[in-house]
């Protein structure tokens, strides 16, 4: 979409700067403030001596060899997320101690194009924001406003609503993971037979056959990339602890397909997978093939962009430590803001992803990421969505794939079983377009995962250097079969978004009531019906 107008000023760069001036200064404050304090606390630390948790000790002169060493041990990993973020980040962890459905103190707000910069101002002065409590920061064309003074959001998103500026407004919501070739573990993977990959792969051996290369950006938990021991401060429950946390990559994977990605959760520089649904879906699309090691991946050989939109336990305990905050956090599942999740869809889009995998959601509307959708689609970009796995709590209508139906290049996905009927979590609907395996309880959909042993929240720390064997089932494990697909496709020269969802619908497997139905949409899809079928092989 063009970027809005703006007849006072000569760009609207400048109308966005002159937006935020309200708050610039209380920022560039509150930075001052808080990196003078953790200045003076480092500066004040660097002569502590530490004993046993909870316990004191007296300082034992030392050579200064042996205190350089020692300081060196007491370093730790630190967020990289500008202080001017961590309200937004704090915000965050009340929602997760509250259990609350959106980040408190937030709203995203898109203005009517055509709207001036005065006009905007007015309509956020509604709100009578205090400017020392507040910062806003631009999304594409959606304003992220972040403010102690919107309490609660749903009100404040209301009265945006009804200023004559605003195309919509609403809460930061938070959604959630929806969750034959020689590798030994093929024989488990029969989500694969049920869409016909082995003869699909006689066509197109992977994404490394055609005439493009192809990226496949996967919006998730993360994907562990960082390799090497690094020290982390934790809460050990009497006090902080620094612990050596090894990481090493997934087996199995070809890293050198594998980008470094961005991490829009908790700002550390170092990527990784705190609760494994990123691995996992990443692996069904791209998991190196046909190399005598664990299992197969659909469009291996396709780049893989890791795109952390969502945080898991360790993630908040690791964000937590890095601040010296006590406590343990009250989350047991990984939330996804919708604020990361635009921040995500907007950084695949500016570094070349092809295809996007979505495997989450939730059931409160969200304009700003229809609009993200309807962008990434306009460059160029086709995105899997899961369908939602809330057909067993009343099948709500779920967000962001109910917009799949109105917008030709992306597509929701509900799941099957082995028996290739409905799973019976699978949400259904008008807005359910393919069906892929998700899997249940007769058969589950397998593929390499952080060891689950390694992430419990009953350790003292985690690790990420070792893997094992994971069954999964929900949408969350259907869409990536549809993106995998999607990426040989394009691998194939069939790049337009719209012509790669019609080519999947065409040729998918009809099941459940003849023609298009809400369990099932256009049916099974069919990886060697639709390259047979668009003459990749005759």
């Amino acid at each position: 979409m063009p970027k809005p107008t703006w007849p006072q000023l000569p760009s609207w760069r400048a109308a966005r700067l002159a937006l935020a001036l309200a708050v610039v200064v209380a920022a560039v404050m509150l930075l001052a403030r808080v990196e003078g304090q953790e200045r003076a606390a480092a500066l004040a630390g660097q002569d502590r001596r530490v004993g046993q948790p909870g316990q004191g000790r007296p300082a034992v002169p030392q050579s200064p060899d042996a205190r350089t060493d020692q300081r060196a041990a007491r370093r730790y990993e630190q967020s990289t997320a500008p202080v001017v973020d961590r309200q937004h980040l704090d915000n965050l962890m009340r929602a997760i101690v509250e259990d609350l459905p959106y980040v408190p103190g937030e709203v995203l707000v898109r203005y009517k194009s055509g709207s001036d910069t005065r006009g905007q101002l007015a309509a956020l002065n509604t709100l009578r924001l205090n400017a020392s409590r507040t910062r806003t920061r631009w999304i594409g064309e959606v304003l992220h406003v972040v403010s102690a003074d919107i309490d609660p959001p749903e009100h404040a998103a209301e009265v945006l609503r009804r200023q004559p500026e605003v195309l919509y407004a609403h809460p930061n919501y938070i959604q959630r993971p929806d969750r034959v070739p020689n590798d030994p573990l093929y024989s488990s993977q029969w989500n694969l037979d049920a869409i016909s990959m082995p003869q699909a792969w006689d066509i197109n051996w992977g994404a490394t056959s055609g005439k493009n290369k192809v990226t496949v950006a996967v919006l998730d938990t993360g994907f562990t990339t960082a390799n090497g021991v690094y020290n982390y401060q934790l809460w050990n429950g009497s006090g902080f602890q620094v612990f050596p946390i090894p990481f090493s990559p997934p087996v199995d994977f070809a890293m050198s397909n594998v980008l470094e990605g961005k991490d829009f959760t908790y700002g550390f520089s170092r990527m990784f997978d705190s609760n494994g649904h990123g691995t996992h879906v990443a692996g069904t699309i791209a998991q190196q093939t046909d190399n005598s090691t664990y299992y197969a991946g659909i469009a291996h050989g396709a780049t893989l962009l890791p795109v952390k939109v969502c945080y898991a336990y360790w993630d908040v305990q690791i964000y937590r430590g890095s601040l010296s905050i006590p406590g343990y956090s009250s989350t047991t599942t990984s939330s996804c803001p919708i604020s990361a999740i635009l921040a995500g869809i907007q950084y695949a889009i500016d570094n070349g992803a092809d295809v996007i995998n979505m495997s989450l959601g939730g059931t409160s509307p969200s304009p700003s990421e229809q609009d993200a959708l309807r962008n990434a689609v306009g460059r160029g970009v086709f995105v899997s969505l899961s369908a939602g796995n809330e057909a067993d709590d009343g099948n709500p209508t779920t967000y962001p794939a109910s917009y799949a139906k109105d917008l030709d290049g992306v597509v929701a996905v509900g799941a099957v079983t082995r028996s290739q009927k409905r799973a019976a979590y699978s949400s259904y609907g008008s807005f359910v377009e393919l069906a892929a395996p998700g899997g249940d309880s007769s058969g589950y959909v397998y593929q390499v995962v952080p060891s689950w042993s390694d992430l419990g929240s009953w350790l003292a720390a985690p690790r990420y250097d070792r893997y094992s064997t994971g069954g999964k089932s929900g949408t969350s494990m259907a869409a990536p079969h549809v993106s995998g697909l999607a990426a040989l496709l394009y691998n194939q020269g069939i790049t337009k978004p719209a012509a790669i969802e019609a080519a999947l619908k065409r040729f998918a497997k009809d099941l459940g009531t003849a023609g298009r139905d809400d369990e099932y949409g256009y049916g099974l899809v069919d990886a060697r019906a639709t390259l047979r079928g668009l003459g990749v092989a005759k």
